[in-house]
């Protein structure tokens, strides 16, 4: 094959390589979101407020959802160029910084919030695709998501601040960061933090926190439950049974809110208060994987029977990575 024929072969398929794969949308460092929750309980929601802080997010959401949906197709259908993508996205946001510069304080922390979820569904995403990246990739993308856990964790030394599902949520991040890198200083932090939410685990299987939360108490149960199943999800790719720990407490709570969904009566009374009416949405697709780990998963029917699930803070396609695993077969 002549010299120049090859060459031009190649540079044809590099141009058919960056047509499948659009260029990353400029890395977001600067984070603004606002709080918009109008009540002591943070049960009632101003509209205006929350139009107002998606519209501030939709960047951050865009390329959270664009990741995980190109890391799904990666393991659903093994798409490489799509797995190979999604590597290329989070490399441009890795060289730039993303997510490393300012929380802005509007109203409250939901900047920071904000960077806990996105962390952890761009993670979740890395955790599909890593072994896609080159070495050079897996060097600065592996050093990015350490930055980035270190600043998530940081928000957490003020002793102020409730560690409650946030916390929780912290968590997902910084084991998917553990997990995919292989960070044995990482899987530690996600380890405490974890445990910390199983401690907090009442006896009939609520949490306190969550309790106070008013007519949203049983879907902050749920939102609470989603993280935590997330972690010890991916806590099996290391080996590592955390669904186990203190004699599967976890259950009490997954237990309590299939429960709750099913009648939420039980939730209104401990509350003081009627539940708003639940409709589980992605944020519910925990259910996808305890089902599986549940010892009695029968009892997990009918919130599986409102699915399929998907949240891009979650990872993406959460009935799909419960079907295959979060990362495609050999």
């Amino acid at each position: 094959m002549p010299v120049a024929f090859y060459l031009a072969l190649l540079a044809v398929c590099a141009d058919a390589s960056a047509m499948d794969c659009p260029s990353a949308p400029p890395a977001i460092r600067d984070i603004r979101a606002q709080g918009y929750y109008i009540d002591a309980a943070h049960s009632v929601i101003d509209q205006a407020a929350l139009k107002a802080d998606r519209e501030m997010t939709k960047p951050l959401d865009d390329f959270t959802k664009q990741v995980a949906d190109m890391s799904d197709r990666y393991v659903a259908d093994k798409d490489v160029a799509a797995g190979e993508c999604a590597i290329r996205w989070i490399d441009s946001w890795a060289r730039d910084g993303a997510l490393l510069g300012e929380m802005v304080h509007v109203n409250n922390d939901q900047s920071h919030y904000l960077r806990q979820w996105v962390e952890g569904g761009v993670g979740i995403a890395y955790v599909k695709t890593r072994h896609l990246a080159t070495a050079e990739q897996r060097e600065r993308i592996d050093a990015w998501f350490k930055q980035v856990s270190i600043a998530s964790l940081g928000y957490w030394d003020n002793p102020k601040k409730s560690r409650n599902n946030h916390y929780y949520w912290t968590g997902v991040g910084i084991t998917a960061a553990a997990v995919a890198t292989g960070d044995e200083e990482l899987l530690d932090k996600a380890r405490a933090i974890y445990q910390k939410g199983i401690g907090d685990i009442r006896d009939d299987g609520t949490l306190p926190m969550e309790m106070a939360r008013g007519k949203r108490a049983l879907h902050y149960h749920n939102y609470a439950l989603a993280p935590l199943v997330l972690m010890a999800e991916m806590a099996r790719l290391k080996g590592l049974d955390w669904y186990a720990y203190d004699d599967h407490r976890i259950n009490l709570l997954a237990e309590r809110v299939a429960s709750g969904y099913r009648d939420s009566a039980w939730f209104s009374a401990q509350a003081g208060v009627p539940q708003e009416t639940w409709k589980p949405d992605g944020e519910a697709g925990w259910v996808e994987f305890y089902r599986l780990r549940a010892p009695h998963p029968e009892l997990f029917d009918d919130l599986h029977k409102a699915g399929p699930f998907y949240d891009p803070r979650m990872g993406g396609d959460l009935t799909m990575m419960a079907r295959v695993g979060m990362r495609p077969a050999a």
